[in-house]
């Protein structure tokens, strides 16, 4: 394919060196960290890290601080050409060894293929599906596993100079003599030709336009072209460099400007103009090998020798001793030329800037070369007034000096509306007209600022406030209260609103019409609240050189206010402008400060900038009398690190990159658990929690650049530090039941002791009762048995010593000795009862059998008692219970005896159960209806006596078939043994 005409990418490439004024980058070296100067090619990680590859190892920089890998921890070989992030977030290096794999902490090396004598990577790129590609030797391979698997080109493998993936991941390889492939389903198909090219074409690097996806930039030593529709052109700016010079890297910025690293700096390509940076104005001399725009928006350059550079933008450039400002040149005033030029006025004479470049501007007729200008204003009819040691009128051709200003300083100069010239000095104010000097009557304040305001009207600023001046008198009991007390330093006007910079209270806005005034310092964002100079673009945007660095204001008249408007980059200069030396000329603003001059480009095109990406780095345990340890940092909360109750001192270190401005960051956490909000702002990027009590808890940080935008993740970090097992609730739960077991022990226990002591003191209370019983029953039977007996005794000796015709005497002591017989065997069962000895069923059941054989002796009942066993003596009754047991079946039998016409009575004693016992009587006598009422007392008693110990009283019978009575009822087995 034949090369077409040359063609330029944006027109005619207007090429400028700009060798005067020194741009915007930021340096890092070796002293800085950089583990070597002569850094090969550049990447950025998934935590926004920046890794570089040099001839002496590899390097990571968070904005900070650098990590270095080489030899000495795992990597293959110091010669690092290639750095590629994979989607993972893993490192890949391409060094003079072959392969090598940064990940998890660790260094990963590919053995080279077998046989092949140069094992030099020098790129890497990955497809969609997430395979990695690499050139070594000239030659691709696909990463496979850990092994590499050579792709076959023909009879060109060899020849294989670059490869990399657009941003659909679909991957290119360059080929040389024959041109550019896309690999399409397995296959290599041609996209671009390069075999009709008469002069072969070596690819270093190509991509594609991120704005326009079918072009195609490709690099060679010879220049940079583009590709599209399959047509190859050459950039006309690589004609328009010196002969020699070898094209070695580029890429675009945010903007889509293009960037070309060459053998002597580099070539930005703006809007139809070529800058060349160099040494001379910010960059360097060295090769520029890579050129590369991090995700950041940030436009880096690798250099051979010099380290890594970032542009910091073309907003403005400086002018310092470093490049074309001699010793003492500090800028004190400001004004324009009459042929287009800036004349600037310095501790050191004027000097002439024009076209970028400085040039000095002596006093032609002045005698003296050098002199100290305090102030610069060019007039109405473009006559050129200087401030110094007198007041000077330059008309193009002559210096006239202004007699009557001899001696004097001349701190700043105006003009009004009928062409009256105003100066300002330490003693006052003057004005020159029709070339007279006359003193503004009244005015003896240090006079610091001029500003027409109207028709022959000058606001003139003081030390003490701000006068007025109206037709060249002032104006008594002019006064604006607010600023009565600050020195004003400089004014500036727009529309109807005035701005005064005072030395220590920020900036004044001055409604004219209303009177209404605001004022906004350090608080509302000024970087400080000296104000030395103040000018309006053609935006609306008011311009403030401050003490320290330069704020921009956007104006609202009709609401009286303003607001600061964000940093344009973060490389701004941090330098104390000077007293009125601000000029707004040709879309530019120039301020003059103490270490020389910045210009400011109005164009600007402002973008959001990045957020910080936030991460953590470590957490430190501290532990008595031991060093801190680092616990592992892990995100999950199903894992996450358990700690002792006594590992509760933790330091935790997290860290924003941001790589635009890593100054600027700051952070916000808490610790969810002991925490609810997050902290405020802070810098330190380190918390410590000494005495943490047990818990889950989760750390989180996020952070904030200087524009307040915050980091899009959250860190976090969870952990947990477990409870003493003396706090577990486990622990608490046993506890508890434990003591809820102990004081049912004791009560328990308490219960116990309180029941033995009541059984003690009723078994001594029934041992009493024994002895009381068995003491009764003795003197009982002695006493009255002996005296029942002594009646009886007697009674048979009367009735014998009756006569026998007396029979009523006789019946009388017969019936005195059947009672007392009578009453002896009454108190037979009594004396009974009362005995322990009856105390048991056996004994009970026996006295019941000898109380039957008693009643039908000598009468045709025939009486029988079964069942009675001897081992019933172990089943113990009260008294209770043997008394009425005997009284039931006593009566029971004398009702048989009585009224059954029985000639058979049965008792039988029963064991229903272990604890229930049954006596039952039966007779086969004449019986009852046992359901119709029955009258007398005999059956109701022996039921009142059943329940009194809660027996079961039944009796059945029926006419002519018998009675039973069946008593049932419970016993004691405590009792039993």
């Amino acid at each position: 394919m034949r090369i077409i005409a040359f063609l330029c990418l944006t027109g005619c490439f207007f090429y400028n060196t700009a060798n005067a004024q020194r741009y915007n980058f930021t340096h890092y070296d070796i002293e800085n960290g950089l583990i070597q100067s002569q850094v090969n090619r550049l990447a950025q990680d998934n935590a926004h890290r920046l890794w570089m590859g040099t001839l002496g190892g590899a390097a990571r920089f968070d904005g900070k601080d650098y990590y270095n890998i080489s030899k000495a921890n795992g990597l293959n070989n110091n010669f690092v050409y290639a750095v590629f992030t994979d989607k993972s977030g893993a490192v890949w290096f391409g060094t003079h060894r072959g392969l090598s794999l940064f990940k998890n902490q660790k260094v990963y090396n590919f053995p080279p293929p077998a046989g092949m004598k140069n094992t030099w990577v020098t790129q890497i790129a990955q497809d969609k599906k997430g395979d990695v590609w690499i050139i070594l030797n000239n030659h691709l391979f696909k990463v496979q596993g850990k092994a590499l698997e050579l792709v076959s080109f023909g009879d060109n493998d060899h020849g294989v100079t670059s490869v990399m993936a657009d941003k659909q991941g679909k991957l290119y390889a360059a080929l040389y003599r024959k041109g550019i492939y896309s690999l399409n389903d397995h296959t290599w198909q041609p996209y671009v030709n390069f075999a009709d090219e008469a002069d072969p074409i070596h690819v270093m690097k190509f991509a594609f336009d991120r704005e326009d996806a079918k072009t195609l930039y490709i690099l060679s030593l010879k220049g940079l072209f583009t590709a599209r529709g399959g047509m190859l052109n050459p950039l006309t700016a690589s004609t328009m460099l010196p002969s020699g010079t070898s094209f070695l890297s580029f890429d675009q910025d945010a903007d889509n400007n293009l960037w070309i690293g060459t053998n002597n700096g580099a070539y930005y390509l703006k809007q139809g103009k070529a800058i060349h940076f160099t040494a001379k104005n910010g960059l360097t001399d060295n090769p520029v090998t890579d050129v590369f725009k991090d995700a950041d928006n940030n436009l880096w350059l690798a250099t051979s020798g010099s380290g890594i550079f970032k542009f910091e933008g073309d907003d403005h450039v400086t002018y310092d001793r470093s490049n074309g400002l001699t010793n003492n040149q500090v800028v004190m005033g400001i004004a324009p030329g009459r042929n287009g030029e800036v004349i600037l006025g310095t501790d050191a004479g004027l000097l002439s800037y024009a076209n970028g470049l400085l040039s000095p501007m002596p006093f032609k007729n002045g005698g003296i070369d050098e002199r100290r200008i305090q102030g610069l204003f060019t007039d109405s009819k473009n006559n050129l007034w200087i401030g110094a040691d007198a007041a000077w009128k330059y008309d193009g051709s002559k210096y006239e000096m202004i007699k009557g200003t001899e001696g004097g300083t001349i701190i700043s100069i105006g003009e009004d509306t009928a062409g009256t010239i105003w100066l300002a000095t330490p003693t006052g104010c003057m004005y020159y007209q029709n070339g007279q000097l006359t003193r503004l009557q009244g005015s003896s304040a240090f006079t610091t600022a001029l500003l027409p305001i109207g028709r022959d009207s000058m606001l003139i600023g003081t030390q003490e406030g701000a006068l007025l001046a109206v037709n060249k008198k002032l104006v008594p009991g002019f006064r604006i209260g607010a600023i009565a007390r600050s020195s004003i330093l400089g004014m500036a006007k727009y529309k109807n609103l005035v701005f005064f910079g005072s030395d220590d209270r920020g900036i004044f806005i001055w409604d004219i019409p209303t009177g209404k005034i605001r004022n906004y310092g350090e608080k509302q964002g000024l970087k400080s609240n000296a104000i030395y100079s103040l000018v309006n673009d053609d935006k609306g945007i008011l311009w403030v050189g401050t003490g320290r660095g330069v704020n921009r204001l956007k104006v609202d008249t009709k609401a009286v206010s303003a607001t600061v408007l964000k940093s344009i980059n973060a490389n701004e200069p941090v330098v104390e402008s000077n007293q009125n030396a601000a000029l707004f000329f040709k879309g530019k603003i120039f301020i003059g400060n103490t270490k020389g001059l910045t210009i400011y480009n109005t164009d600007i095109k402002m973008r959001s900038g990045a957020a910080p990406y936030v991460m953590i780095q470590n957490a430190r345990l501290f532990e008595d009398n031991k060093s801190p340890r680092l616990i592992s940092l892990n995100s999950k909360n199903d894992t996450c690190p358990q700690l002792s109750a006594d590992q509760n001192h933790l330091a935790i270190t997290f860290f924003g990159v941001h790589l635009n401005n890593p100054q600027s960051v700051k952070y916000q956490y808490k610790l969810t658990g002991l925490e609810r909000d997050f902290s405020m702002p802070v810098s330190t990027n380190v918390v410590e929690y000494p005495s943490l009590p047990p818990g889950r808890y989760t750390f989180e940080v996020k952070a904030i650049n200087a524009d307040g935008q915050q980091s899009k993740t959250t860190a976090k970090f969870h952990f947990e530090i477990v409870p003493p097992f003396y706090k577990t609730a486990l622990f608490q739960i046993v506890a508890a039941i434990f003591i809820m077991l102990l004081i049912i022990a004791i009560q328990s226990l308490w219960h116990h002791n309180k029941k033995q002591r009541q059984l003690a003191i009723e078994a001594i209370k029934r041992e009493e009762k024994i002895k009381i019983r068995q003491q009764t029953a003795e003197d009982f039977h002695d006493d009255l048995g002996n005296k029942l007996t002594r009646i009886t005794v007697l009674s048979e000796i009367l009735n014998v010593k009756i006569e026998s015709d007396k029979p009523e005497q006789r019946n009388l002591v017969e019936q005195i000795k059947q009672n007392a017989a009578a009453l002896y065997n009454g108190t037979k069962d009594i004396l009974w009862a009362l005995d322990p000895k009856s105390d048991n069923l056996y004994e009970t059941l026996k006295h019941i059998e000898e109380i039957g054989i008693e009643i039908f002796q000598d009468t045709p009942v025939a009486f029988t008692f079964d069942n009675i066993n001897e081992d019933l003596e172990l089943v113990k009754l009260t008294m209770e219970y043997n008394r009425n047991i005997t009284m039931i079946f006593k009566e029971s039998l004398n009702n048989v005896l009585k009224h059954a016409d029985a000639t058979k009575a049965v008792l039988k004693i029963i064991r229903i159960d272990k604890n229930i016992i049954g006596i039952m009587l039966t007779d086969n006598g004449k019986g009852f209806d046992a359901d119709a009422d029955i009258k007398g007392h005999g059956i109701k008693n022996i039921q009142t006596r059943a329940k009194r110990f809660n027996g079961y009283l039944q009796i059945i019978s029926a006419p002519g078939a018998g009675t039973t009575v069946a008593l049932e009822f419970t016993i004691n087995t405590k009792t039993t043994r």
